[in-house]
């Protein structure tokens, strides 16, 4: 009798996986790291708010859960290497984020080279050559990074191994222009889109440098993040 309790909870997150996974279209090669906002409106949006608000109301449990732990961590791996004091993260994550976006918008991966690894720098560099080449260039506005939780920190004894990945939530205009004519291709200029994602930063020569995006905040990624420290045991 009691796997009928789990027959909701089950539904309602097999669902809003679906749908977060691509239900709704995206904007192609919008806001940093390819990503951007499809919009899921009408009568299907009215329909399945009921889902995505439990489906957020369980996204949220688990990144208190996880960043709580993470704090908890950090407090003691601070002691041992400040790199790891978590208002040295946080400022880190904060300058990244934006030179990442000013980067994305100008085009110019050069700007922010030292905040970003060598893979993830590449990948960017061959993006936005790709909207040069196609004569687009995506204006960002308004850009606001609003909070910012570590949900996983793994420290090894070689430093090199280290990451932590964190989860940050903001808003931005966020458009696509053809370069030639000014036209908006894609996007709204008229409105702030609000987002959340997960960054996943490595040790890199000079600091903690951005290696990974993921666009798409699931259960599934937040379920998966193990925190450990070797050098505390």
């Amino acid at each position: 009798m009691k796997t009928r309790h789990y027959v909701l909870p089950v539904l309602v997150v097999l669902i809003c996986t679906l749908i977060v996974s691509g239900v709704f279209p995206e904007e192609v090669l919008a806001r940093a790291g390819g990503g951007g906002g499809g919009k899921g409106g009408g009568i299907l949006g009215i329909i399945l708010a009921p889902f995505f608000m439990i489906y957020s109301a369980i996204v949220t449990h688990f990144l208190v859960k996880k960043n709580k732990k993470c704090r908890s961590l950090l407090e003691q791996i601070a002691g041992i290497d400040s790199s790891w004091e978590l208002a040295n993260i946080k400022a880190r994550v904060e300058v990244s984020f934006f030179k990442v976006q000013e980067a994305w918008m100008k085009r110019d991966q050069e700007i922010a080279k030292d905040y970003v690894s060598e893979r993830l720098y590449q990948k960017h560099k061959a993006q936005t050559d790709l909207l040069i080449a196609q004569n687009r260039k995506n204006i960002l506005e308004n850009i606001n990074l609003a909070e910012t939780k570590v949900v996983e920190v793994v420290d090894y004894k070689d430093d090199s191994r280290d990451r932590f990945w964190v989860h940050i939530k903001g808003s931005m205009v966020d458009y696509t222009i053809d370069t030639n004519s000014g036209s908006v291709v894609s996007g709204d200029k008229s409105e702030a889109e609000a987002f959340a994602e997960l960054w996943k930063y490595v040790r890199g020569p000079k600091g903690w440098v951005l290696d990974e995006i993921d666009q798409k905040v699931q259960i599934g990624d937040l379920t998966g993040f193990k925190s450990f420290s070797e050098e505390i045991g």
